[in-house]
């Protein structure tokens, strides 16, 4: 019998092995067997972070978040993919994007991403309107978001763990003109109309540029205009539609709504409010979750306000915010920002320092926008001269905020996480003392973000968080010139904006040119 020989001469797309004609997959048996051993559990993918970045094509979370539950290293991914690891990782730091659904697919194949959840894919990338019609954007660090229509219609802003969901109405329409750094919307009955509206809403000029479709927002009523009649309205071409501006849109509209639909009983609240250990946060009210963090974060700077001039010079603070919904409340709730121009270094260039825990996993599940808001709530920080560092062991996830002066005492003052009750205490036992010593120093020698100037630490912030540090100095330089009162003015006397003013202005300044050299951190 003569010898049979395949002559498709198919080989396999892991190792290049020669494949048998009695084998109609892509890979031989041995590959098969591998990428079976790798497989995720079945409650993984039923994890609601994971279907949430399936559903929204956020593929480099879904590698991240993939790789923490198998153990696999990004070359490992790589190899199932038939990748190089290089693209595995540009791929999780957003600088590569996957817009083609056929492409999508057979990434989620080779990561066994189960039936019923591609079967919710939708038949286009839905951040873009047109997925091949927009370039990549790895160089702005830029994400596309859906066209919003033209004339009346809605902005749903999605939900948080403490924010809910908010829908703004927009009004969109073409510009007229896109002269020098504005875009301009003439006058018109509608226009007119919306610009009277006392709620917030949005008005929305559509351009289309090099063939895409791009759009700016601003409030229907800035500060200080009132709407008439025959006015046009320039909307900057800062406040363009991406994940700086709807961070700060998400931010503040989500904080916005809780903090007015709770504002008698909150105001009842603040009223009473005792800033001592063991005192209750008020919680009988049936307060949202943001009221309830606006009251535990005035309640923990209230305690340490109250021990400030025992904690010496140049304190150093541990806090527990991992994501961009927590980290905002700096940017925007009024009373942080008073809290830190009290707590500012005494002196510039001293020794205070926060240091961070933000671990792999919470930067993993994170959408872009919500990790543009925790750099920019970071980046105030060191605008204040204290020094930040990050690290990412989950080990210290559990530590209680404080403020250490070291060798004197230390002010516990924990508002995050902790079931809707601060925990508040003042410690000098020598024992506790070099425990908080121990970890702020532990944090600040093995940052992953160490470098000896801000501007480079922000840089190395940036590429920790998977941003791109020249499009959001870039970005901040263009929404720092024209300010952020138009694109968000605040509607509560407890939200402000100087936080995020303050936050934008200081990366302008430090990432305008990214600094090339950084300490490499010791892991």
């Amino acid at each position: 019998m003569p010898t049979m020989v395949d002559s498709g001469q198919r080989r396999c797309t892991r190792c290049g092995a020669l494949l048998s004609r009695f084998n109609a997959g892509t890979r031989c048996a041995s590959c098969q067997d591998g990428l079976a051993a790798r497989r995720a559990d079945p409650a993984f993918w039923r994890d609601p972070t994971v279907r949430r970045a399936v559903a929204a094509w956020e593929l480099g979370t879904v590698v991240k978040l993939f790789r923490k539950h198998t153990g696999l290293s990004q070359a490992g991914v790589a190899r199932m993919v038939s990748i190089d690891q290089a693209e595995v990782s540009r791929l999780e730091r957003g600088l590569k994007r996957i817009r083609d659904r056929r492409q999508f697919v057979q990434w989620t194949d080779a990561l066994g991403v189960p039936e019923e959840l591609l079967g919710l894919l939708p038949t286009a990338d839905p951040h873009t309107p047109d997925a091949t019609s927009r370039p990549e954007t790895a160089d702005t660090g830029a994400r596309g978001y859906v066209a919003l229509p033209e004339g009346p219609g809605q902005l749903l802003l999605p939900a948080g763990r403490s924010v809910s969901t908010t829908a703004l109405p927009v009004l969109t329409l073409p510009a007229a003109s896109f002269i020098g750094d504005s875009l301009r919307l003439d006058s018109r009955p509608e226009l007119d109309a919306w610009r009277t509206m006392p709620m917030r809403a949005l008005v929305v000029a559509n351009r289309t540029v090099d063939g895409a479709v791009r759009q700016f927002v601003t409030d229907n009523r800035p500060s200080g205009v009132r709407g008439t009649a025959s006015n046009p309205v320039d909307v900057p071409a800062a406040y363009e539609l991406d994940d700086l501006t709807y961070g700060i849109l998400w931010a503040m509209s989500g904080f916005e709504a809780a903090l007015l639909g709770d504002d008698q009983a909150l105001h009842a609240s603040l009223a009473s409010l005792t800033a001592s250990p063991g005192s209750p946060l008020a919680s009988d009210h049936g307060l949202t979750e943001v009221s309830t963090m606006l009251i535990g974060s005035e309640t923990a700077a209230r305690y340490i306000l109250g021990h400030r001039d025992h904690l010496g010079d140049a304190p150093v603070f541990w806090t527990r915010e991992q994501r961009g919904e927590e980290a905002a409340t700096w940017l925007f709730f009024r009373h942080k920002y008073r809290y830190l121009e009290r707590m500012a270094p005494l002196r510039p260039g001293g020794t205070s320092g926060r240091g961070f825990c933000v671990p792999e996993t919470a930067v993993a599940s994170s959408p872009a926008y919500e990790r543009v808001l925790m750099f920019l709530a970071i980046a105030l920080m060191e605008s204040f001269g204290i020094r930040t560092w990050v690290t990412d062991d989950g080990g210290f996830a559990h530590t209680d905020g404080f403020a250490l002066s070291h060798g004197r005492r230390a002010v516990i003052a924990s508002w995050v996480r902790t079931e809707g009750a601060s925990h508040l205490a003042v410690t000098v036992r020598p024992g506790a003392l070099r425990t908080f010593a121990d970890v702020t120093g532990h944090v600040s020698h093995h940052s992953a973000t160490a470098a000896e100037q801000a501007g480079q630490r922000l840089a190395a912030t940036a590429e920790y968080l998977g941003l791109n540090a020249s499009w959001l100095g870039r970005r901040c330089a263009q929404v720092s010139a024209v300010g952020t009162e138009r694109l968000a003015r605040p509607r509560s006397r407890l939200l402000g904006l100087e936080g995020l003013e303050a936050a934008c202005r200081f990366v302008a300044e430090q990432l305008v040119i990214v600094p090339r050299t950084r300490t490499a951190p010791t892991r």
